[in-house]
């Protein structure tokens, strides 16, 4: 009975080891015979992803671009232009400037140089400069709104609220030179003339002054009187 016992362990001891070796071969070929992913789809895949990225930097670069030219635009639209203006007054140069209206009155009468006398807290310093503006400085003491024009743009208005006309007999060349047209050189021909002839009779002898002709005294006439 026990030989009989022994001889089935055995045998079945045998079959046990079969049995776990084919499990262990159809696990090996399980894994073997698994299908594998094609070699031209990996590429492809790998393609794509590269096209993508590619794809988000031309993308990047293009705003970055678009963004260059609104700066650039941008740019150009703010670009200054020149204006001129006539400062006169108490200045040692006074002139007609060309100046960019990106600039201050306080740029302008800095190029013209104040004198001791001129009084800057009555004129706006921090206003924009536009063409055709006529900036007169008044001496310390004396009230800006009895002279021709502070500030004025354009135009000057003829009325006798905004403007006092200059006596041709009796002006210095200062207050000849507050009248818009008549710059030093004029203001001196005028003093010439007015000491040559003694003094002006009528205002329309200011055509024989050397520098006034016939269009500069149709501007002139209106600031003027004996």
């Amino acid at each position: 009975m026990l030989e009989k016992l022994k001889y089935y362990l055995e045998h079945y001891k045998q079959y046990r080891y079969i049995a776990a070796g084919l499990v262990v071969l159809v696990i090996a070929l399980l894994f073997f015979i698994q299908p594998k992913q094609p070699e031209n789809e990996v590429q492809e895949k790998q393609g794509t992803e590269w096209n993508h990225k590619d794809n988000l930097k031309n993308n990047d670069n293009d705003n970055k671009m678009q963004s260059n030219k609104k700066d650039i635009q941008n740019a150009q639209n703010t670009k200054s232009k020149k204006v001129m203006v006539d400062v006169k007054g108490a200045v040692k140069h006074p002139n007609v400037y060309e100046m960019s209206d990106t600039q201050r009155i306080k740029d302008v009468v800095l190029k013209a140089v104040p004198t001791d006398k001129a009084d800057l807290n009555q004129i706006n310093l921090s206003e924009k400069l536009v063409d055709q503006k006529l900036i007169y400085i008044p001496e310390k003491g004396k009230n800006a709104s009895n002279n021709l024009a502070t500030v004025s743009s354009g135009a000057p208005d003829n009325s006798s609220a905004t403007q006092q006309k200059v006596n041709l007999n009796t002006a210095k060349e200062t207050e000849l030179t507050t009248v818009t047209g008549v710059g030093p050189s004029k203001a001196k021909a005028i003093i010439e003339f007015r000491e040559s002839k003694g003094s002006f009779d009528k205002v329309e002898q200011l055509k024989e002054v050397k520098g006034i002709g016939e269009k500069s005294f149709e501007k002139l006439k209106d600031y003027f009187t004996i």
